[in-house]
């Protein structure tokens, strides 16, 4: 099926958006300029607009992040943080755009082959640059980590001294269960109800009481479990990128690598590329390192592996350590949240001509931590030495689970072996 890569300009709001962006920047504009109450704004952009999920929804109410753009919230006049949809396609998209016209917005739409607009601007420039999409998609297995901190493991070591039955004896086991109370379609919330005295429970586990009523009432899930109860970094998530996901390429919504596994994309591996064979490769990774090095602990490193496949790409496996997640470098009270994903990734950039060779995927070293059939290629990718962070559209979630205190899952076992 061809995918739909055109982008949209709203004047005098943003230029080469796609259909999330687009819906994002004109709601919270909308917000600014009309300081509705919630209940105008849902007038303003009807539930039907999108359909089941709704344009958009109150940050607090349990909406899942696959759905809506939780990081990035925005608030109205009275205080309530809300979240714009970012499921987005044929079939709603439509509907959409027109809404958006009745409410005075104008809307240029430019495709790989037209451009139709309102009217000419005066100031615009001839575009230079073109627009990349590289989709990676398929099952892509995402880890989350974090630390059960100081009041929830109180609280914890306080409510296994509650249970009716001899099951729950350790903290590993507490947590996991108290987890699975938040996961949709299953049994944890009964499980955990009939394994704990809920009358000492609620009278001494304030913070683990509250939230699970939240969770009862439907206004919380998983992650807000992450959020509320645990310290953990949303943002900084590691993927494992396998050679049996599908790759497409397009530039200006033109297709020039049609969708593929990665393993027939990327072809025979050349491993341990040394300067002598490949003088380009290896400056190349040079500089990738000395602008990037920093955020990934690389700086004071003088050599680094380097690993070509047969179409030009870099794949660079190095025992890196993400800045971002330093603090979840621990053996105790760790966590680890792995989740099963179908997924699409989009990395998005501009470019004045796609280059193969100005590609790479780099990731972690520790390919233990990981066990799977397939191979692992990577969990970043980068473009002439810019890292690009994708937009997410999970499909499906096939399962998630919850390591408490686990060496094998932990994030200091990922960056130290």
């Amino acid at each position: 099926m061809a995918r739909d890569y055109t982008k949209y300009t709203v004047e005098g709001l943003g230029e080469n958006l796609n259909k999330r962006q687009l819906v994002f920047a004109i709601v919270k504009d909308w917000a600014a300029k009309n300081k509705p109450s919630l209940e105008a704004l849902q007038t303003a952009f009807p539930d039907s607009i999108q359909g089941s999920k709704g344009v958009i929804a109150k940050k607090d109410a349990g909406v899942k992040e696959r759905d809506f753009y939780m990081d990035a919230p925005f608030t109205l006049s009275d205080g309530t943080a809300i979240v714009a949809c970012r499921q987005w396609g044929k079939d709603n998209f439509p509907n959409f755009l027109k809404h958006a016209e009745t409410l005075g917005y104008t809307i240029i739409s430019q495709t790989n082959t037209t451009t139709e607009k309102v009217k000419e601007s005066p100031a615009a420039k001839p575009e230079t640059l073109k627009e990349i999409n590289i989709n990676i998609s398929g099952s892509i297995t995402n880890y989350m980590f974090g630390l059960l901190g100081d009041e929830a493991y109180a609280e914890c070591e306080k409510a296994m001294s509650f249970a009716i039955d001899d099951d729950i004896e350790t903290m590993e086991e507490f947590v996991k269960m108290y987890y699975e109370t938040t996961l949709y379609g299953g049994d944890g919330m009964e499980i955990f109800k009939e394994s704990i005295d809920m009358e000492k429970f609620n009278s001494n586990c304030p913070l683990l009481s509250n939230f699970l009523a939240t969770v009862e009432e439907g206004d919380a899930g998983h992650l807000q479990f992450y959020e509320e109860i645990l310290d953990m970094n949303l943002r900084d998530e590691v993927n494992f990128i396998e050679d049996d996901a599908a790759i497409t390429i397009t530039v200006d919504g033109e297709e020039i690598v049609p969708q593929q596994k990665l393993v027939d994309f990327l072809g025979e591996i050349e491993l341990f590329v040394e300067e002598d064979d490949d003088p380009k490769a290896v400056a190349m990774v040079k500089a990738f390192w000395d602008k990037n090095g920093a955020k990934f602990n690389m700086e004071d490193r003088d050599e680094h592996t380097i690993n070509k496949a047969e179409n030009g790409v870099l794949l660079l496996p190095e025992w890196i350590e993400p800045t971002g997640l330093a603090a979840y470098n621990t053996r105790e009270r760790n966590i680890t949240a792995e989740h099963d994903n179908i997924v699409d990734f989009d990395f998005y950039f501009k470019a004045a001509d796609f280059d193969v060779s100005k590609l790479a995927f780099f990731g972690f070293a520790n390919t233990d931590f990981h066990h799977s059939f397939p191979d692992y290629v990577g969990s970043y990718l980068a473009y002439d030495n810019n890292i690009i962070r994708p937009d997410q559209n999970i499909h499906r979630d096939k399962g998630f689970i919850l390591h408490y205190e686990d060496n094998a899952k932990s994030y200091n076992y990922l960056i130290e072996g």
